[in-house]
């Protein structure tokens, strides 16, 4: 269900489910099964959802109105590794929270590696040209599809699942495009890890790595972190 208007809400669910007394999220099972490195952390907040368009998703047998589609992000503060470089985009893979635009969130920042990132390596050649904001929806909902049934070993299917969509045929279709052209690929991205509770909490976020150039930097970076860290052991005896 909604808060506010679609406007005011990036999203709107407070789903948790609990488990050995600790709140576990259905975003988790991709975050663990694909981060690689903790690189920093960040505040950040969206200013917009474009392109993008109003629908409606079902989420867990739940129909929810959203805005689905690219965040509009821009970050007022960050502590990162050296050679992280970062967009002013990102996409959603957390349906159990809702954010306010125009309004901080914290988060640690995760080198990761899998198929969100091969969807992502897509993103600058497919959004573009005519069509631009069902494009970002579509994206929208290939990313949620990837997140909810592809990690937990399910076929891509837009009809079955976890999640699913049928709101609009046009939508559906450039989905099934990008899931097609997907299928069996992985690529590093940056994962956004929200931090806080409750209100606190945004929504996990991934972010496209933005040139080839910045994998040698990061590279590097990380590199010279891990060194710093062997010295550092091998002072103490360890």
């Amino acid at each position: 269900m909604c808060k506010g208007t679609i406007n005011r809400w990036v999203w709107l669910s407070g789903l948790t489910v609990v488990l050995s007394g600790g709140i576990v999220h259905a975003s988790d099972p991709q975050f663990y099964a694909e981060r690689l490195t903790w690189l920093g952390t960040l505040t950040l907040r969206i200013t917009a959802v474009s392109p993008g368009a109003n629908t409606q998703i079902l989420y867990n047998g739940n129909p929810l109105n959203v805005r689905a589609g690219q965040y509009q992000i821009t970050i007022t503060s960050a502590s990162l590794q050296p050679g992280v470089i970062l967009t002013n985009t990102a996409f959603c893979v957390d349906l159990d929270h809702w954010m306010t635009l125009n309004r901080d969130y914290t988060y640690e920042v995760w080198w990761a590696r899998g198929r969100a990132g091969a969807l992502l390596f897509q993103q600058s050649s497919f959004l573009t040209g005519s069509d631009l904001n069902r494009k970002g929806a579509g994206f929208q909902v290939a990313m949620w599809e990837i997140a909810y049934d592809h990690t937990l070993g399910n076929g891509d299917n837009l009809n079955g699942g976890v999640f699913k969509y049928s709101a609009d045929t046009t939508i559906k279709g450039y989905s099934n495009t990008l899931l097609a052209g997907t299928a069996g690929q992985v690529a590093p991205y940056f994962y956004l890890r929200a931090t806080g509770r409750g209100s606190q909490r945004g929504q996990d976020l991934v972010m496209m790595v933005p040139e080839p150039g910045a994998l040698v930097a990061l590279a590097t970076g990380l590199v010279g972190l891990l060194a710093r860290r062997r010295r550092f052991f091998s002072r103490l005896g360890v």
